[in-house]
């Protein structure tokens, strides 16, 4: 058995929250930026593009939206830790950490309907998987509410097909429009049951998954249907990626979800 010291971890996340806020490894300089962009698309894009360059810069929140934390962890059998009996307190210390230090815009509300804030950004949506092996491995998105909006579930007839998965996808994408901040990251989780397939999605969209190529090809070939790009504007990027990940389902359902990420994709990770 292998022990992991609590405050290890809450440092560890504090710290990569910090680094996704101002400067998240899944985007790079100049990536918004093409040559096959004109116009209003193209002009946004340059936006875009220096807004990530000040950000690292200057170390400053790269949207105003500092997000939802939501963590997915995998925890190796063998491993262990101290400090909390669970993971979740240990995670929560970490955000609260985060946010308040770094002077965070907090965005979290202890109750839906009263809506006042926490005013330290928890609690963090977790995930745990057990893995074999001793590891503990954390996986964390910084997820805006904006993106998360213009996302969706669909119970959809298993004689849909691919086709319908795709017309679902097209729909969720055509009435987002320039609301969630595109260009999209787009993550389709395809089976389970209704309160399942929401965290495929979202684990399609934290590891890249590509389960399904067929259908991928089949969205992105639609793509261009849409007829906005980046920010909204008439264009031809309005999606940098399309993940897929399936599960087993019943015979009588075809359970759809589409969750889009905006163009802020603040994911990283790391392993202890």
């Amino acid at each position: 058995m292998r022990i992991v010291d609590g405050e290890t971890i809450i440092s560890a996340l504090a710290r990569l929250i910090g680094e996704l806020v101002t400067a998240p490894p899944s985007l790079r300089d100049a990536v918004f930026s093409t040559p096959d962009l004109s116009g209003a698309e193209r002009e946004a894009a340059a936006i875009l593009d220096e807004n990530l360059r000040i950000a690292r810069a200057e170390g400053r929140p790269l949207c105003q939206d500092c997000g939802m934390v939501q963590v997915w962890v995998k925890k190796g059998k063998f491993a262990s830790f101290s400090g909390a009996s669970t993971l979740r307190p240990l995670i929560d210390e970490a955000v609260r950490r985060a946010y308040r230090d770094g002077g965070l815009r907090c965005s979290m509300v202890k109750d839906p309907f009263d809506r006042k804030n926490s005013g330290d950004n928890t609690p963090a949506s977790v995930h745990i998987e057990e893995i074999d092996g001793a590891d503990l491995e954390f996986t964390v998105l910084l997820k805006g509410g904006g993106s998360e909006n213009v996302s969706r579930i669909a119970m959809l007839p298993p004689s849909a097909g691919r086709a319908g998965v795709a017309d679902i996808v097209l729909t969720v994408l055509r009435d987002a429009g320039g609301s969630g901040c595109p260009p999209y990251q787009v993550a389709v989780g395809i089976g389970g049951s209704f309160d399942t397939v929401a965290t495929l999605a979202k684990r399609a969209l934290l590891f890249d998954d590509d389960d399904d190529p067929e259908l991928r090809d089949l969205i992105l070939r639609r793509v261009p249907e849409l007829g906005y790009g980046i920010a909204g504007f008439p264009g031809v990027r309005p999606v940098t990626a399309v993940r897929v990940a399936t599960a087993p389902t019943h015979i009588a359902m075809l359970p759809v979800a589409v969750l889009l990420n905006c163009h802020a994709f603040r994911r990283g990770g790391v392993s202890l």
